[in-house]
């Protein structure tokens, strides 16, 4: 089950009966980045944030280009140098009346590089042991991907970070703990399927996210 813990009684409790991880094979995942079926963990998160009844999707990079690109920029990423962000996936409300949509974009971050702050006025969170941020706009997860063979040593050196970013118009979109910690889970679990995808050794987020807000410093 998508488990959260945190500050918040009404924020846990939120989350916790948002799905219960049946989102299907993670291989069908992993070869389909952008997919999502309507009972899936990702399109129930998707639409809670989006507060939405419908969504549509865009794809900017197959999975096999997402790949190639990210395991390339991985070879030649310098120290303390953060590599380009490849837009994947973008999921749009279906309405009319307002805009609401969600983009997801991937790239490396040298483990060196200082992380905070990052977002004003966001929130800190472990999720399955990696760092993230989250606030009413954008989210960012940093995991560490122990690639294998000629790889291997690189990838030591770097975390593939996820960078969502979130725009509503016309509108005001849900605010508060409940709706932070919603927003951090759909991209661990997006970024699941990218680590699927890259073939991460280590396999950091196997399990089920538990979404936990650290206390403000």
């Amino acid at each position: 089950m998508l488990k959260t813990l945190g500050r918040s009684t009404a924020a846990l409790l939120c989350v916790l009966t948002l799905a219960s991880c049946n989102s299907g094979d993670a291989d069908e995942k992993a070869a389909d980045l952008c997919g999502t079926t309507s009972s899936s963990d990702e399109a129930v998160l998707l639409r809670e944030v989006l507060q939405a009844e419908g969504f549509s999707t865009k794809v900017y990079k197959p999975t096999g280009e997402l790949v190639k690109k990210l395991e390339r920029d991985l070879r030649s990423m310098r120290p303390e140098k953060q590599t380009y962000y490849h837009l994947t996936c973008s999921f749009q409300a279906d309405t009319d009346t307002r805009l609401a949509r969600a983009s997801f974009s991937f790239a490396w971050a040298p483990r060196t590089a200082p992380q905070q702050p990052w977002f004003t006025g966001d929130v800190s969170y472990d999720v399955n042991g990696a760092p993230g941020v989250a606030d009413h706009t954008k989210a960012r997860l940093l995991v560490q991907c122990d690639k294998p063979g000629d790889l291997a040593a690189q990838s030591q050196k770097a975390y593939l970070s996820a960078d969502v970013y979130y725009s509503f118009k016309d509108f005001e979109p849900a605010e508060g703990q409940a709706a932070t910690d919603r927003k951090m889970a759909l991209t661990a679990l997006m970024t699941r399927r990218v680590t699927d995808a890259l073939g991460c050794e280590n396999k950091p987020l196997e399990k089920s996210p538990v979404v936990k807000p650290l206390p403000t410093p």
